[in-house]
């Protein structure tokens, strides 16, 4: 699709994220497998076996076997959702301009990356958190001198406002480093700086695809707890009750990564065309004004050999 670049409302950025979305569904649903099939694994290796009272040391061994998967399926999972985020990133913004783009290119472009994207989630992580630590030790100190734990609640709920602002702030540091090919520093900088003068826009784009996913899965989450209290096959079983929440947060991972990420990445060209003209720059390159084969400021250059694969 090749819609004319012009800054959106928010209602205009939604729309043409489902747009995208819907016109290359196969593309973005076999980007969004990966970390699909990566939670699942995440969610039936959380599955421990039982206490015994007087456990054998083959038992031992299972119980310390089942926590390092867990524990090496959570780091694995973290790594696929880096990667899968910016490959669905960089997919819509070849999708926006009417380019074509393959599952395995996309994917295959920041495999070897990982690194850095893991590393730009973390500083991401560190910034927007950090707010909740502090309010979480106040929050602690305080209910244990009003011999209250309930007090706890409200004060997370009003410092974690704090942290979204901060999140939103350099929400676009992602697509800025999956897009523009920079380190996790620099696209950390330069999300920041492209956030300036759009952060309720940003929030509400954000949030508007998170609030959906959450909704979904709460109330797929009341249907599985209903099921295990009449169903004999789930009850007393937390293996099939992890393959069944699994399979509905598998499905919710296939609808709603691609959509993140996509929105993600049309709130980065709408910031582009709004504080940098980027606009009038991609009409000046799409009309030849501009010296062959020079990419667009803040594109990654083409790849060795591009041009003449494309002949």
């Amino acid at each position: 699709m090749t819609e004319p670049l012009q800054p959106l409302n928010m209602g205009g950025i939604l729309d043409r994220a489902i747009q995208v979305y819907r016109g290359k569904f196969s593309l973005f649903a076999g980007l969004a497998v990966f970390p699909g099939l990566a939670q699942l694994a995440v969610g039936l290796a959380s599955v421990h076996p039982k206490t015994a009272a007087d456990p054998s040391g083959a038992h031992i061994f299972l119980v310390m076997v089942s926590y390092i998967a867990s524990l090496v399926f959570t780091i694995a999972n973290l790594v696929i959702q880096a990667i899968a985020t910016a490959a669905i990133c960089l997919a819509a913004s070849k999708v926006l301009f009417g380019e074509s783009i393959a599952i395995r290119t996309a994917f295959g472009a920041f495999t070897s990356k990982a690194g850095r994207l893991v590393g730009l989630e973390f500083l991401q992580g560190l910034y927007a958190v950090w707010p909740l630590i502090i309010v979480g030790v106040i929050a602690a100190v305080v209910a244990v001198a009003a011999s209250s734990p309930y007090i706890i609640i409200p004060m997370f709920i009003l410092g974690s406002i704090p942290c979204i602002a901060l999140y939103v702030r350099c929400a676009l540091a992602f697509p800025a480093c999956a897009i523009e090919d920079l380190p996790a520093t620099t696209a950390f900088g330069r999300g920041v700086k492209l956030s300036e003068r759009g952060r309720w826009r940003i929030c509400g784009g954000i949030f508007s695809p998170a609030v959906a996913a959450i909704g979904f899965t709460v109330g797929w989450t009341f249907v599985i707890a209903a099921l295990q209290r009449t169903s004999p096959l789930l009850a007393g079983n937390p293996l099939a009750s992890a393959g069944l929440t699994g399979i509905v947060t598998f499905v919710a991972d296939i609808v709603f990564i691609p959509i993140s990420a996509i929105v993600l990445t049309v709130l980065y060209y709408d910031q582009r065309i709004r504080r940098e003209g980027y606009d009038i720059e991609r009409m000046m390159h799409d009309a030849g004004l501009v010296a062959p084969g020079l990419p667009l400021a803040g594109e990654r250059p083409a790849a060795p050999g591009a041009e003449e694969a494309k002949q």
